[in-house]
């Protein structure tokens, strides 16, 4: 009976140890979210929106903020990373659904800050992907990171070769008044087909600011003219 009790505490003692195996311990004071590393490694590109730690804030889904933190954006899996005394820990989206990133430029020290968050019904998305918010108002214009991992088999003349990298492609999006949502492309075409009814409106202000409608902030001026006509 001795021995019998003896492997049941032994058993006891076991058990709950195998059950965390792989864990990390939970972030203090960020409601004990459950988190995990991450490492890529043997593959061409980068996963993450900028490869260094950057400055950031962290918003949980009550409002409360972690400011001052090192952050990185996973583009790929879509996800957060903090850096908390040199361990590398993966936020739940559920649980912190905004955060920003302040990127100083090289060279010219210009602070790029991004604004990100969750819960838009986008179709192709979940309610727990992460948008770059480029700018709020009537015409809301949202910027998705969308990284592929691509893993091509290379073959020669008597040689083959693996080769792994990330890929990222962005994409844009508008949310309108009456709540839908929209991609919308660096063109005019697709411009003119997302606002169909201010084309003419639309034509007139590119062409008399010559825009060529090319870059962000080629789409970001056109908005911005719509709300304020």
């Amino acid at each position: 009976m001795m021995n019998l009790n003896l492997i049941i505490l032994s058993l006891l003692i076991v058990l709950p140890t195998l059950s965390v195996k792989g864990q990390i311990s939970n972030i203090q004071g960020l409601d004990n979210v459950v988190i995990r590393t991450r490492k890529y490694e043997d593959v061409r590109g980068s996963a993450y929106l900028y490869p260094e730690w950057t400055s950031g804030t962290l918003t949980d889904k009550a409002g409360k903020h972690y400011p001052n933190l090192q952050l990185k954006y996973d583009a790929y899996l879509d996800r957060v990373e903090l850096n908390q005394d040199g361990q590398v820990l993966e936020i739940n989206a559920s649980a912190y659904p905004k955060f920003t990133l302040n990127f100083v430029e090289p060279g010219t020290n210009k602070i790029i800050k991004h604004t990100f968050s969750t819960g838009y019904e986008i179709k192709g998305f979940s309610k727990t992907s992460y948008f770059d918010l480029i700018r709020d108002g009537k015409i809301t214009l949202l910027k998705k990171y969308k990284t592929s991992f691509v893993d091509e088999n290379l073959s020669g003349y008597g040689t083959s070769d693996q080769k792994k990298s990330f890929q990222t492609k962005i994409l844009y999006f508008v949310l309108l008044e009456d709540g839908s949502a929209k991609e919308i492309k660096l063109n005019k075409k697709s411009i003119l087909e997302t606002f169909p009814e201010q084309s003419s409106n639309i034509e007139g202000f590119i062409k008399e600011r010559k825009i060529k409608v090319k870059t962000e902030q080629d789409l970001i001026d056109i908005i911005e003219f719509l709300e304020a006509n």
